[in-house]
């Protein structure tokens, strides 16, 4: 099983990658199994459901509890869902509560992650983590993918996606691994800063180069 780590700051288009690479895997011509594992996928069906259920998902449950000590009531809705756009700002308005919130999740993610690898081992897996540098993992991934964009259009296109403002979008950019330590620890780089169309040309390329050393 080849295993590529996909990673990117904030608006680099991370999900337009991976779904170009599992349109590509659907051709009668892929001879591989394809694999996309999203990490905030799993993140955010961790916080799912209500704090005033009962959750069948014990890892659901316990995520839910220990936001909730962690940060209080006051980031669930009267029904006890998590509102995740005052969870984003008070975690980016402290490097604590984002810590915080950060040594409780990510272990939850990567076992999630592992499990899934261990139940279906397909010839390729793409694991998306946006955090891949500023978390820990004992895994060792065999390829690095950086998909790659300049700061100016990371905030441009993150805002317009997420109508956010521009600084709260400066505040996620400046938490997380500046672009050049990314780029340095890349086995392969991905542009997206052009059109679409080149952007699924890269991904074709480099699905080929995958499917030549799996």
């Amino acid at each position: 099983m080849l295993t590529i780590a996909l990673t990117g700051g904030i608006g680099c288009g991370k999900t337009a990658v991976t779904e170009f690479f599992q349109e590509l895997a659907l051709n009668s011509e892929f001879e591989h199994s394809l694999k996309i594992i999203d990490a905030d996928i799993i993140a955010r069906e961790l916080l799912a459901g209500s704090l005033n259920n009962s959750l069948n998902n014990p890892n659901k449950e316990s995520a839910l509890r220990q936001v909730q000590q962690l940060f209080g009531t006051e980031i669930f809705d009267a029904k006890g869902y998590l509102d995740r756009k005052k969870l984003r700002a008070l975690i980016f308005s402290s490097k604590e509560k984002k810590q915080q919130l950060e040594t409780l999740l990510h272990p939850m993610v990567y076992q999630q992650i592992f499990s899934q690898l261990r139940y279906k081992s397909p010839d390729i897996a793409i694991i998306a983590i946006p955090l891949l540098f500023e978390t820990k993992s004992d895994y060792n991934f065999d390829r690095i993918l950086v998909i790659d964009i300049p700061i100016e259009l990371q905030i441009e296109r993150s805002s317009a996606r997420d109508n956010c403002s521009p600084d709260l979008i400066k505040k996620i950019v400046n938490s997380q691994v500046n672009r050049q330590t990314r780029l340095a620890q890349a086995d392969d780089i991905i542009d997206n800063s052009g059109t679409l169309l080149e952007l699924q040309q890269q991904v074709a390329s480099l699905l080929k180069y995958y499917q030549s050393i799996a």
